[in-house]
């Protein structure tokens, strides 16, 4: 119970970073604009053009954050394997994004068995993501959470609570072109 508690954890903390830059990271944002919104918003362009980076270029971020949690783990006595799950499983969730987005020659059998088994996103539900406006399914580790967060209206809830709080609207999604741009390439 502890590791499925870990695990969607894991995949529940995925789902909000992928939501926080898909609704509110633009290009011109400062500092994560470079690092982080570009690489996000070229991602809904092109789907599969973060497949070819390596590992640590795609989760360095995760890595310190990971990194930052057993730290304060480990200070405050809070070590655990459940902790270790999760960062583990953190962590590594744009490698799993990444497998969604790969065939499951690419992905090679170990991979792809996870995949069939659910225990890993399959490409069939994460491509629920990028289908319209790229409002659902954030959560990038498993097929478990999605359904029930973008049935409850989670995410869009958590927008309008921002908007109506600090005014901040979303960021019009990168793929459809304004009044009068060309559809990007």
């Amino acid at each position: 119970m502890l590791g499925t508690t870990a695990v969607l954890a894991a995949d529940l903390a995925s789902g909000a970073v992928h939501w926080a830059e898909d609704a509110y990271a633009r290009s011109d944002t400062p500092v994560i604009g470079k690092l982080i919104a570009n690489a996000n918003i070229e991602h809904h362009v092109r789907p599969r053009a973060f497949v070819t980076r390596g590992w640590l270029e795609s989760s360095w971020d995760l890595l310190l954050v990971g990194a930052v949690i057993l730290g304060a783990a480990a200070c405050f006595d809070l070590l655990s394997w459940p902790v270790w799950l999760f960062v583990a499983c953190a962590v590594n969730a744009n490698q799993i994004h990444k497998w969604s987005h790969q065939n499951a020659q690419e992905n090679g059998r170990i991979v792809t068995f996870l995949q069939t088994r659910k225990v890993l996103q399959t490409q069939r539900h994460h491509a629920n993501h990028h289908r319209g406006m790229k409002d659902t399914h954030y959560c990038s580790i498993t097929n478990v959470l999605n359904p029930v967060l973008d049935e409850f209206g989670f995410w869009r809830g958590l927008e309008r609570l921002i908007e109506k709080t600090i005014g901040m609207r979303r960021r019009p999604d990168p793929t459809v072109p304004m009044k009068g741009q060309p559809v990007p390439a």
